[in-house]
């Protein structure tokens, strides 16, 4: 099969009998602040971002994908990796519950709250009111840069709770000398990257996370930003199980995100070029790889093979003054980011 169209004809399906009416809910992947509901199995244009955790109901299916109706009366497809029919934990109730044994016991030592605490209560329907609440009666490691904060936005989380995080996490008097360093990562900077290790037949499904690990600084203005060791992830969108007679197996998988010095991710994808010519295919506009493997094989060979990601867009970042004030040998410019892309 043709590589550069394989993951399309992965992606394509054939009708089954649905289970209309059945009752499911969201499930995220853990680097995920939401998941994505597509109007077609066709084009795959986004209709809506869906909270994790949100109940919907069973419209159709076909292979690997769902069709569902929201509360809100929108019908669309999700992979059917994304959805459980396991109601998710009621983590409302406990925020309350904690949030007024805090206030009323000073003796209760203070929680504290991340950014990912914070998407945990969302994920829980919490309110916008219960957060605050908790958030004023906690103590708080927030991560406010620029970045973190769009993250939020896009995961769903209210102006409410987000100004009330900035409130909290306002330097301290003491603390107003440190400055953190501004720095504008620009859209197609290159990020090289491998897998941690082999990845396996038996481990290969719709929508499994892959680790990754950046392999060389990535440099900005003498500043660096993605630090050499740092994680980073890819994602299966589809796989072709082996076949009979020996038939080889497909899988096609897309790059999603690189770890920050702020400790942000941030979103990459596959450069359209590889290093040792890797075959690529591109769907939607983000390109994709295709590995072939046997049924008892490693399904994507990890050995001696670095990939080239590019970040998707300029990316705003706010690094520490003291990592910051380290200096560097290099910084990639556009011209480094071809040199990469062409070798």
């Amino acid at each position: 099969m043709n590589l550069r169209f394989a993951a399309l004809a992965l992606l394509a399906g054939t009708a089954v009998p649905a289970y209309a009416g059945t009752e499911v809910y969201t499930q995220c992947g853990p680097h995920d602040g939401y998941v994505l509901l597509y109007r077609s199995t066709q084009k795959f244009d986004e209709l809506a971002k869906l909270r994790c955790g949100e109940k919907l109901e069973v419209v159709s299916r076909v292979p690997d994908y769902v069709q569902v109706s929201t509360a809100s009366g929108k019908t669309g497809w999700l992979p059917e990796s994304d959805l459980t029919t396991d109601a998710p934990a009621d983590a409302l109730a406990d925020a309350s519950d904690s949030s007024s044994t805090i206030a009323n016991d000073s003796s209760v030592p203070a929680l504290t709250l991340t950014n990912q605490s914070i998407l945990d209560l969302h994920h829980a329907h919490a309110s916008s009111e219960d957060i605050v609440t908790k958030i004023r009666f906690s103590t708080c490691a927030f991560n406010t840069s620029d970045y973190a904060v769009h993250q939020l936005k896009v995961a769903g989380i209210s102006d409410r709770v987000i100004l009330e995080m900035l409130e909290k996490q306002k330097p301290s008097a003491a603390a107003t000398d440190i400055r953190d360093v501004k720095v504008v990562v620009p859209g197609g900077t290159p990020v090289q990257v491998a897998l941690t290790r082999q990845v396996y037949a038996d481990e290969i499904h719709q929508g499994a996370v892959l680790n990754m690990i950046v392999v060389k600084d990535v440099v900005v203005n003498g500043v660096t930003v993605i630090a050499r060791g740092s994680s980073a992830h890819a994602r299966v969108i589809a796989v072709k199980k082996p076949g009979a007679l020996g038939k080889p197996g497909e899988v096609a998988w897309f790059m999603q995100d690189a770890f920050a010095v702020t400790g942000d991710t941030v979103p990459v994808a596959f450069a359209p070029k590889q290093p040792n010519l890797i075959p690529t295919g591109k769907f939607q506009g983000y390109a994709y790889l295709m590995s072939e493997y046997a049924k008892n094989g490693p399904a994507i060979e990890a050995r001696n093979r670095t990939f080239i990601a590019v970040v998707n867009s300029d990316t705003v970042m706010h690094v520490p003054h003291s990592v910051a004030s380290h200096p560097q040998a290099s910084a990639p410019t556009k011209a480094s980011a071809a040199n990469l892309l062409d070798r």
